[in-house]
């Protein structure tokens, strides 16, 4: 059981990594889903009918988020040590949200810029989510591939959150078959594309209220209702598991399981003394000892039984070594690869 929980503390934590994906990635798809139509949104307020003076309100707006961010990025990460991460990481998400909520409805230039600084003072992610990666890859060697996954996201939200902003924008006039005349949509023509993102930051919200799980150190053992509701709701829809091997077992005393479980024996381990709790073996034929007993006292039963074994052992540890030697595809094939070739792939 240590070497098995050993064995899980070394692995690479890919659902923490894809729970901190799901998270990160709403942020590029509100940042750049404003860029294809903030010329026109600009323009439909008429404030000036100068196009370098509209291409400047439009620089205003696109920074504004970007300039909160950054303003507000060192007090979230205080309160990040004071409260946790998962917090302060989710009212981020919820900020990011809200802010394209109000910008869809905004009618003039003041209400605009307001909703892109509302959504930088709320969102703080940009430390926290660094400090969050670094806690939860506790081995040096998986630090470079879990830090290359974030940029990996941003990368893919910059995508999406682009060509969503650009086909979604003034549908009216895009969609007439769909959307008509009249409707919220022709009032506030650049109101579809930012409830599709307040969708993907509800559904980024949702992820990691019931499946991120707090990092930092002092508030890790705190209860976490949201994740406890996470993993009922995994329970519920998983497929109960197949009865183990173990379950054969059940004859044997609570007292020797408990002895199976803590003590790990050596390879070539004998006693001559009798356990007390275990029943003895009577699979071999009447008057043999059982296969699996060795005695310090020499005897050609026990040599012929000795000698079996050493070639038993030799084959498996010739097999052991064909194996270690053979090549896998696979371990030239890593994640990391695959995301380097997908994602070069999409910027190609």
């Amino acid at each position: 059981m240590a070497h098995s929980s050993g064995h899980r503390s070394q692995a690479f934590p890919i659902r923490q990594m894809i729970v901190l994906g799901l998270c990160r990635i709403c942020e590029p798809i509100a940042f750049m889903s404003i860029f294809p139509y903030i010329y026109y949104m600009i323009e439909s307020f008429h404030i000036t009918s100068n196009n370098k003076q509209i291409a400047l309100y439009a620089g205003l707006v696109t920074s504004a988020f970007a300039l909160a961010e950054c303003l507000a990025g060192p007090v979230w990460g205080r309160l990040s040590d004071k409260y946790g991460r998962k917090p302060i990481l989710l009212t981020g998400i919820a900020g990011t949200g809200l802010s394209m909520l109000v910008f869809g409805f905004a009618r003039d230039l003041p209400t605009a810029l307001i909703a892109r600084a509302l959504g930088g003072m709320l969102n703080g992610n940009i430390g926290v989510l660094q400090t969050t990666v670094a806690e939860v890859i506790t081995v040096e060697a998986h630090q470079a591939r879990a830090y290359a996954i974030m940029p990996f996201v941003w990368c893919l939200g910059s995508i999406i959150g682009s060509a969503m902003g650009g086909a979604l924008a003034d549908p009216v006039h895009n969609y007439p078959g769909i959307f008509s005349e009249g409707t919220v949509f022709d009032r506030f023509p650049y109101l579809l594309t930012n409830l599709v993102c307040a969708a993907v930051v509800a559904f980024s919200l949702t992820v990691g209220l019931l499946f991120l799980e707090e990092t930092h150190e002092d508030k890790r053992e705190r209860r976490d209702i949201g994740r406890e509701l996470g993993c009922w709701l995994l329970n519920r829809f998983r497929r109960a598991p197949a009865t183990p091997l173990t379950a054969y077992k059940s004859e044997y005393t609570e007292e020797s399981l408990t002895l199976m479980a803590e003590f790990d024996l050596p390879p070539h381990y004998s006693s001559t003394a009798s356990s007390p709790t275990l029943p003895p073996t009577l699979s071999g034929p009447a008057g043999l000892p059982p296969p699996a007993y060795q005695s310090i006292e020499g005897s050609p039963r026990n040599s012929e039984a000795g000698a079996l074994s050493c070639d038993v052992e030799a084959a498996l540890l010739d097999a052991q070594h064909q194996a270690k030697l053979a090549p896998a595809i696979s371990s030239a094939f890593t994640r990391q690869v695959i995301y380097n070739i997908v994602g070069f792939g999409i910027l190609a």
